[in-house]
């Protein structure tokens, strides 16, 4: 009974196990099946993936391709240009390094051979230098033996002696650098003159613009024929002159036996004004009263100051310069009104202007058109002289600074009487183109008191050098012959003293035109002898 029941069990043990281990078998193979299935799967999706990944990079490389070529294409033959001219910069940059090395190691042999060369000259300069210093000791020993010797022989002391011997060394060296300069002068002065007068012929015969013949402002005058002129003029309580006085800042001065009416003041403009509105006044018939005398000078006035506008822009037009302010172009419209030495300085400037613009052509290294437009102005302070403190040059310099001149241009104008020194051909070109138009005959006339005093101040001049004892002025006053004591004044000291008297009145007084110097120097040798009595 009992070994059936364990036969039942084991059995069925068995049976468990067997089915237990038949199982976890076929779930093994179960799962080996599936993962295996599983894994060929995964190789066939990845494969599936790997191709269409390839095909999509071989769609995109190809897009890749036409895109560039689409891009490229246009510029393919400029981007070769570029390249192939980058190819042949870089090569000529090599070849231009390689000539650079090559100068680069001549520079440095050359320097070597240079700088071996300049020490092998040092030492013999030193050798020279230490040669001439032994000698300069030796001279100096035998300057001191022989001073010994000659002071020994003589009855002077050695300094003395060597003062002496020093002032006839001096003397001699100036007597021959006097006498060289003397002659290097003439020389100089009579190629110069040449040269000179070669280039102002040329300007000269190009010059053609008309020459002025005003004197000066006319005075106011009554007409006879007409008596009532100085009856409306001259009211009993003088009210009329002293209106026209007022507005016009100008003297009025009526005779009763003088048939003119005199006009005072420094201004010249406001003297032009007072004859504009004089004359004005002389026309009225009806009573003249000081109201309708201010309604005249205002109307005149405004005529006055635009045609003074219309002269400046006239001149400015005339020499074609471009871009000179209008205040520059106002003042030299005044200039219509001011004489000096009775030459009228508005067409004055203007001959300045068109003399200095063809000097400048003819001499080829000046700007003509600076030089016509530094003439035209050099003499714009005398519109304004008695209203600013200086020179004319100066002031209007200092005018035509103020309104945008270029510095050049308002060195020449403040250079042309040497109240700055010259320092550019420019402003010698105006100087000399104001001597040519105030020197030429019959632009300047002076007054006998002008004369006179032109005539004492040359006199005074020359008198006042030692050793001379007379003084003639000729031609006009253009000629000074001036006599010295040859027993005073040698040679060569008379030359100096002529060079001495001509800067002196250069630069002591002001006359148009130029002053020439003749000193004599006169040697008489008298001999008497009474004759033999037989």
């Amino acid at each position: 009974m009992f070994a059936q029941e364990f036969s039942f069990f084991y059995s069925t043990l068995l049976s468990f196990i067997g089915f237990f281990l038949f199982g976890s078998l076929g779930l093994f193979l179960f799962r080996y099946w599936a993962l295996a299935s599983a894994n060929k799967e995964a190789q066939e999706l990845l494969s599936d993936a790997k191709e269409d990944l390839a095909l999509v990079e071989l769609d995109l490389k190809e897009k890749t391709t036409e895109l560039e070529q689409e891009i490229f294409s246009p510029h393919e033959q400029s981007l070769q240009k570029t390249e192939t001219q980058i190819t042949e910069k870089l090569t000529l940059a090599e070849e231009k390094k390689q000539l650079l090395e090559k100068t680069k190691t001549e520079l440095d042999t050359q320097y070597r051979e240079g700088q071996s060369k300049v020490d092998k000259y040092n030492n013999i300069v030193l050798q020279k230098k230490q040669s001439l210093d032994g000698l300069a000791t030796q001279k100096v020993s035998l300057t001191h033996d022989l001073t010994n010797e000659l002071a020994k022989k003589s009855s002077h002391s050695s300094e003395e002696l060597i003062d002496h011997l020093k002032q006839q060394e001096i003397q001699h060296w100036q007597s021959y650098f006097q006498k060289w300069t003397l002659d290097f002068e003439r020389y100089t002065q009579q190629h110069s003159d040449l040269i000179a007068k070669k280039y102002l012929n040329r300007m000269l015969s190009r010059f053609h613009r008309p020459y002025c013949s005003e004197r000066g402002i006319p005075a106011v005058y009554f007409n006879p024929e007409k008596s009532y002129q100085r009856q409306i003029l001259c009211d009993p309580n003088g009210n009329n002159q002293k209106t026209i006085s007022k507005v016009t800042g100008c003297d009025i001065l009526i005779e009763a036996d003088q048939d003119f009416i005199a006009i005072g003041g420094f201004d010249p403009v406001r003297r032009e004004y007072a004859r504009r509105l004089l004359e004005k006044c002389l026309k009225e018939r009806s009573e003249l009263t000081p109201a309708k005398i201010e309604n005249y000078a205002t109307q005149i006035r405004k005529e006055l100051f635009s045609q003074i506008k219309r002269d400046g822009d006239l001149l400015a037009k005339e020499l074609g310069l471009q871009g000179l302010h209008v205040e520059i172009r106002k003042m030299m419209g005044s200039l219509r009104y001011r004489y000096s030495f009775t030459q009228n300085q508005y067409y004055h400037c203007a001959e300045v202007g068109w003399l200095s613009g063809l000097m400048a052509s003819e001499l080829g290294d000046i700007d003509f058109k600076k030089a016509r437009r530094s003439g035209l102005l050099h003499d714009l302070g005398k519109a304004m002289d008695h209203e600013f403190d200086g020179g004319h040059a100066v002031i209007g310099a200092q005018f035509i600074e103020k309104w945008g001149e270029s510095a050049d241009v308002v060195h020449a104008v403040r250079a042309h009487h040497y109240d700055e020194t010259p320092s550019t051909h420019l402003a010698y070109a105006v100087i000399a183109s104001d001597a040519v138009s105030g020197a030429r005959p019959g632009a300047r006339r002076s007054t006998v008191e002008t004369y006179t005093q032109k005539i004492n101040d040359l006199e005074n001049i020359a008198l006042s050098f030692k050793g001379v004892y007379d003084c003639i002025v000729l031609n006009g006053g253009r000629e000074c012959r001036i006599k010295v004591d040859s027993h005073i004044l040698d040679d060569l000291k008379t030359a100096e003293v002529a060079k001495l008297i001509s800067e002196k009145i250069e630069s002591e007084l002001s006359y148009p035109g130029q002053i020439k110097i003749v000193v004599v120097r006169e040697t008489v040798s008298v001999e008497s002898k009474s004759p033999r009595h037989n």
